[in-house]
Formats: C-alpha cells, structure tokens, sequence
C-alpha cells in the first residue's frame, strides 16, 4: 500500500534556506579554527615563503601517477 504525502514548496524552500545557513557556520567556524591553530599558521607560513622563493610545483605535475 503506498501513500503519497505532499509536502509544500515553502517547507521546502525554508529547509534549504536553514540548510545554506547551516553550511555558511560551518565554514566560517573551520576558517575561525584554523586560523587559531598554531600548526597551520606555520603550514601557511612555509608555503608561502616557498611560493615566493619559486620552489613550487605546477599543478599537472602533481596529478600524475
């Protein structure tokens, strides 16, 4: 016996709304934390005096094999 149940396109439109809220806090509470963490700002710090010294890679090299 299979029942249909109708579900209104504002109930709809209000959960995806609640759901891009939810997705926007959770990257601004990822960002909040990482630039908290000690470990990653020294990460970030390499990279870039890598980038600057021109000791990087392109990215294709990377995706190969």
């Amino acid at each position: 016996m299979e029942h249909t149940v109708q579900v209104p396109a504002s109930l709809i439109r209000k959960l995806q709304a609640a759901a891009h809220i939810a997705e926007d806090a959770q990257d601004t509470l990822e960002d909040f934390l990482l630039a908290r963490d000690p470990r990653f700002i020294e990460k970030m710090r390499a990279a870039r005096v890598s980038h600057r010294a021109r000791r990087t890679k392109p990215l294709d090299s990377l995706k190969k094999p």
